[in-house]
């Protein structure tokens, strides 16, 4: 481990022109893996949902954070104009208060523990258990249910996005502001969402982050899904990135069909631009004018990781359409086109570094944000 430390805080000196990918134990050690889950998603904002998805006063969803004690469960709920998010866990006697096992969301007026029926208002405050009239408190006094309440994690709502902390010093909107005014002007909280999944891959969760952000692959793995009308690669612009996040943009001349008519924030060459973001550690976006694909990235070890995603479609667009199912599933056939490509790929790499037969060449310019990431992982971790 120290090795590898040694070789991280090298890796972190090293300008864009001399890049190589992270060292492969990187990529293969669980004892950094625990240092990842310590220093990164532990200490991390770590986004959970759309606001879009808990519209309503009582909609909530369920998400996973990665912790040292293993995966942590907590509610996302809509509290009339509030969001509030808190551990899925009854205080009682720590029974689950929702299902987690499925991404979908629901709908409720307060939650009861299927344990005991100790029963909670939306806020997290605890209204009362059955049968605990002649119960006492700790320090003798009765049972009082305004002393109970639902561990609460701080939230911030970012461009539509919900984000947690469990740890993070500083607010998150600040760390975004460069990237918000490149993302802001598309109104992508206002996109309705049409295909919501958690899947697991068998790769290292920063593989799928790099290759997500890497601008070099598109010609190559995706030239029968986002190249079948022509290679973009002559129109992608490369962005260097922060210590937060990085993006690169690809705007299409060519293209005159990702923007609705009817569309007022977008002008000139945003009308045909796609941007590819990443807020560090793991979630990742793909906005177009015309939709919205983004993705929860987390790890489940060093060969596996937790991809929950979804894809929401711009309002105009989905409402010019004359069967808005059929342009959905036109839409979702081009996505998991592209995971299937994928997929393959970023699990071949995870075998690869777990025997290091090959070297770690230079980057291609096309993969400025990648070195981005890298660089993020070896600051952080070194």
């Amino acid at each position: 481990m120290d090795e590898l430390l040694r070789e991280l805080a090298e890796h972190a000196t090293l300008p864009f022109a001399r890049a190589r990918m992270l060292p492969l134990e990187a990529y293969r050690s669980p004892e950094f893996l625990s240092r990842e889950i310590d220093l990164l998603f532990s200490h991390e904002w770590l986004c959970v949902a759309r606001a879009a998805d808990i519209p309503n006063n009582g909609d909530h969803a369920t998400a996973l954070l990665p912790t040292a004690e293993g995966d942590r469960s907590i509610i996302v709920v809509r509290d009339h104009d509030a969001i509030r998010a808190f551990d899925n866990v009854c205080i009682h006697r720590g029974a689950q208060l929702i299902d987690a096992s499925e991404p979908a969301t629901c709908n409720s007026a307060r939650f009861t523990c299927p344990y005991h029926a100790w029963t909670y208002r939306l806020d997290g405050s605890l209204t009362g258990g059955p049968y605990m009239s002649e119960s006492t408190e700790a320090d003798g006094t009765a049972f009082n249910p305004d002393r109970h309440h639902l561990n609460a994690l701080v939230v911030e709502v970012w461009e539509g996005f919900v984000f947690v902390s469990q740890g993070a010093p500083d607010a998150l909107s600040p760390q975004l502001a460069g990237l918000s005014e490149v993302v802001g002007r598309f109104n992508m909280a206002g996109y309705i969402p049409i295909y919501n999944s958690v899947d697991v891959w068998d790769t290292n969760w920063k593989l799928l982050v790099e290759n997500f952000m890497d601008a070099y692959h598109i010609f190559k793995v995706h030239k029968n899904s986002f190249g079948a009308t022509g290679d973009d690669t002559p129109f992608t612009t490369m962005h260097p990135g922060t210590a937060r996040w990085a993006h690169h943009r690809v705007m299409n001349p060519n293209d005159a069909d990702m923007c609705h008519e009817s569309n007022t924030s977008l002008d000139g060459d945003w009308r045909k631009t796609t941007v590819l973001a990443a807020v560090f550690p793991g979630f990742v976006i793909q906005l177009q004018p015309d939709w919205l694909w983004f993705l929860r990235i987390t790890p489940v070890s060093t060969r596996q990781c937790r991809i929950s995603w979804q894809v929401a479609v711009a309002p105009e667009m989905l409402h010019a359409q004359a069967d808005a199912d059929a342009y959905a599933t036109t839409v979702m056939d081009l996505v998991h086109q592209v995971n299937s490509e994928d997929h393959p790929i970023v699990e071949g790499i995870r075998r690869s570094v777990e025997r290091p037969q090959f070297e770690r060449g230079p980057f291609s310019y096309l993969e400025r944000n990648v070195y981005d990431f890298d660089r993020y992982i070896a600051e952080r971790l070194r």
